[in-house]
């Protein structure tokens, strides 16, 4: 199969808005030292494992600084858990679906476990994940995404800094936007099908009410457009202007929080 056909399967997934169409894949480095973070700018050097004294395991250190998140290790897989310790329900391969470095966004932490949200449990569910040294590497990005559905406003924030804010278009009555908070997953860029606009950010968030037939998938992304904005009208993707969705894909890490809020 073509690098090409494999694409066009795996973006149909993120096509919540039309039908089903080809995305441009955009591939995380190899290498345990990088997040597989957005090419610029360069992801926050990772966090050091300290040491342990002998008779205690090797402990996955978060940092203290901004939204912590971790990275699985190259050929890595490891268990996501129903709770601390708990059942395991899935199960997390280092490379997303569509390619990207797989990057957990830490919302929870108890003891040796962090609660990360992931695509593949329902939406608003957190999957419990070891912090395993040998398996995951440790950093924290700056850089978070906020969506308030009623106001149709978006912004990009860095800490609690504003950089940018804009007009986005939401769900329709019926194929409403999901709320709560949510994570960056891939980054794409470039050669999307003109109803995508220049570059999407996909995000942990699925949508739940699919409209009937629809067979473009569930995940729900933030897309470029050059069609209205302000209004409530996709089958639950945010829509916003090219320029400014170019603006997130250029400074948003894999990782990266995405609060929807109605």
């Amino acid at each position: 199969m073509s690098r090409t056909s494999r694409t066009i399967g795996a973006l149909a997934l993120l096509a919540l808005i039309g039908a089903a169409v080809a995305w441009a894949v955009l591939s995380g480095g190899d290498s345990d030292e990088t997040t597989a973070a957005s090419s610029p700018p360069a992801p926050a050097a990772p966090q050091a494992v300290k040491e342990q004294p002998a008779h205690e395991k090797p402990r996955l250190e978060l940092s203290d600084r901004g939204q912590p998140i971790v990275w699985l290790r190259h050929g890595a897989q490891i268990p996501i858990r129903s709770a601390p310790g708990g059942k395991v329900v899935k199960t997390l391969r280092w490379r997303t679906p569509f390619h990207s470095r797989t990057v957990l966004s830490v919302f929870r932490h108890v003891g040796r476990w962090a609660g990360v949200p992931t695509p593949l449990l329902p939406t608003g569910q957190l999957g419990w994940v070891k912090l395993d040294p040998s398996k995951l590497r440790a950093g924290w990005t700056p850089y978070a995404i906020d969506v308030d559905l009623s106001e149709r406003a978006g912004q990009l924030r860095r800490g609690n800094r504003v950089l940018r804010s804009f007009t986005v278009t939401v769900g329709a009555p019926g194929t409403s936007t999901p709320t709560g908070h949510f994570a960056v997953t891939d980054i794409f860029r470039g050669n999307l099908n003109p109803a995508y606009g220049c570059c999407a950010v996909a995000t942990t968030a699925r949508q739940p009410h699919l409209p009937s037939g629809w067979l473009g998938g569930d995940r729900i992304a933030i897309h470029g457009t050059t069609g209205p904005l302000g209004i409530a009208a996709s089958h639950g993707c945010v829509r916003a202007a090219n320029e400014d969705v170019n603006a997130l894909v250029n400074r948003v890490r894999l990782g990266s929080p995405v609060v929807i809020r109605q």
